[in-house]
Order: structure tokens, then sequence, then C-alpha cells
């Protein structure tokens, strides 16, 4: 799929005035995109994900209660919904079977509807890629369950109840308690608690033991006295933890997702791509302030790309090791970024 190539000048021209000064195509696994600039400094974004049915990447999002917040139905496609947000117009829809997002700064609703019914006739019906590996998709909303089920993980104990308290040093000093609120059969909802009075929460689904993030380090929504950041998933593909990790096995996750940040009652929206590459170690024994353990050392480099209004704005790189020790869960993890460095040690746990 030509990223820059549903969408022509003339479409521009004809629907809203102008064409674009600087189509800006950006292919990344599971997603075509491009991002259009205006002279007048508008902008148009078009996402398309390319390797999961649209319906499906369209209901998982809806788990996430943002993803909905404030806005309307549009009769567009199989299904759509239309939000406007001060000068910015975004419209999720399925189209022909494809997850389409078209959105506009600084161009007017109706006009921004036309250019999104421009794909109903362009787009042929989607087939799935034949040989297309499973993809995360956000636990279904089920009934509690006090156990693991498939999410059983030797290094990872999800058990409802179940918490671990932390001291962090490095960039930021500080505790933290995370803990583990929700289990269901297929996943489970974590939340982290700083001292400093931060809240993180995450959602994660669950494959056979697979343990997979739904949510941006684990967290859809960060909060603070002065800031809150939410997040809705774009794209989600690969583990953020096998089963049962073995030496030298390697895996992937990567996650695209939309953040908006409040900050002193102004609303910054973002583009983010996280891709993450670990391998497993050997074990070691590790000493902590929770005591003496045999742990399997997991080795991850990641890359952060976040994007504001479609351009680069800030690229984070970082490498971490962490130590996960069996029945127990993340013992120890030191790592370091271009913003510096960050240890994390476990100074008690509770697993009922």
């Amino acid at each position: 799929m030509e990223e820059c190539a549903l969408l022509a000048d003339s479409d521009f021209s004809a629907v809203l005035g102008q064409s674009p000064a600087n189509p800006v195509p950006e292919a990344e696994v599971n997603r075509a995109a491009c991002y259009y600039t205006f002279s007048g400094g508008q902008m148009v974004a078009v996402t398309i994900i390319t390797g999961q049915p649209g319906r499906q990447v369209y209901d998982g999002n809806l788990q996430y209660p943002d993803f909905a917040a404030g806005s309307e139905p549009l009769t567009l496609g199989e299904i759509a919904i239309v939000k406007e947000d001060g000068d910015r117009v975004t419209i999720y829809a399925v189209i022909n079977g494809w997850y389409v997002e078209v959105n506009g700064r600084g161009f007017e609703r109706q006009a921004m509807i036309n250019l999104a019914r421009l794909f109903e006739p362009r787009l042929i019906t989607y087939y799935p890629p034949p040989d297309a590996a499973p993809t995360a998709t956000p636990a279904a909303q089920g009934a509690p369950s006090p156990s693991g089920g498939a999410c059983q993980n030797e290094y990872y104990p999800v058990v409802q109840g179940a918490s671990w308290q932390y001291r962090l040093s490095g960039v930021s000093n500080d505790t933290f308690t995370r803990a583990i609120a929700v289990v269901r059969a297929d996943g489970f909802d974590d939340q982290d608690t700083f001292g400093a009075g931060t809240t993180r929460k995450g959602s994660w689904a669950c494959q056979d033991g697979n343990l997979i993030a739904l949510t941006p380090s684990s967290g859809a929504t960060v909060s603070a006295a002065e800031m809150q950041a939410d997040f809705t998933i774009e794209s989600n593909s690969g583990i953020s933890f096998p089963a049962n990790p073995q030496p030298g096995q390697t895996w992937t996750q990567n996650i695209v997702y939309l953040g908006q940040q409040i900050t002193g009652g102004a609303t910054i929206q973002s583009r983010n791509v996280l891709e993450t590459s670990c391998t497993a170690g050997n074990v070691e024994k590790v000493t902590v302030p929770a005591g003496e353990f045999q742990a399997l050392r997991v080795d991850c480099t990641t890359r952060l790309d976040i994007y504001i209004s479609g351009t680069l704005v800030f690229t984070l790189n970082s490498s971490n090791a962490a130590w996960h020790a069996p029945k127990v869960g993340v013992v120890k993890s030191s790592g370091s970024s271009n913003m510096g460095a960050t240890d994390i040690v476990l100074l008690a746990y509770s697993i009922p």
C-alpha cells in the first residue's frame, strides 16, 4: 500500500480548497500513514492499519474510555465516529474492513468528513495476510479471575492482590508500589503508585503464558497533580515477556499509540512509536533489600519516537537489564538512556 497514494493533490483542492505543501509518508510494520502540511499551518494525517482486520482494531480501542469520549456516530463505512477538540477534527472508521484514521487541524468538520468519504470507493475489501502472525488485542472484559489462567508465567506471578514495593533511583528518586488490581481469564490490569503522588494504570493480554502489554510501558493513563496523560493504541504486535524464556531466546514488541497530555490546562496531542527488542541471558545471583534470588537476566533495547503534528520531535533510545526471579517477578533492573540512568530494586513483595 502506497502511503500517500490514496489521496491526490486534486482531492485536497476539491475538498479542502488547497493542496498540501509537503506530504510525508511513514511506513511501518502493520500500518501505513501519510502526513500532509499546508501553507497556512493546517495539517492532515491519514493512517491505515494493514496488519489486523479493521473491526478488531476499532473494538480493541473501545476498551479505552477516552477513545470514544466526546465523539458522535458518523455514517461512514461499517462504523465510524468523529471527535472535535478545538481546531482539531479526528475520524475513526472501519471502511471496507480497514481501520482508518483521518486527523485534521485547522479545517472544518464537514470538510474532514468529506475527505474521509473518499476512501469508501478506493479501498478494496480487507483480506488478512495468509502468513500474518497473531497480534496482541486488548483483553475482553470478562468475569475477574483470582489466578492467572492463560497469564500463568513462572517469572511474572499474575495473582489478583499481589504487590511489589520498589525503590527507584537515578533520573528520578522515589519509591513505588506495583499491584495487580484485576485478573481475567485472558488478561489483567496493574497499577503503579509512586510516593510523589503519580499513578500509572495499565492493561495486559495473555496468550498461553505469553504476556503482552496493551499500553505504553504497561500504562494507559498516568496522572499527577499538575499533569494527566492518556493513551490509545493504534497498533500492537509481538509480546512483552514469553511464557518460558530460555537463555539466548529473543522477542520483540512494537506499539504505536496516540497520546494526549494535559498540562496546566493546555492539551498536547502526540503520536508515539515504541519498538522493544529483548534477549534472555543466564540465571544470576542477585541481592536486593527484599532478599537474595537466583534470577534470569533479560536485556532489552527500546526506541521511542515522538511525533507532534506529524513531525518527529524527540527520540529516546534506552537499554535495560532486568532480573526476574521465579515465582517472584522483577527483583532488580538497571537501565540507561539519553535522559540518564535509572536503577530499581525490590524492597518487599506479597503474593497471595
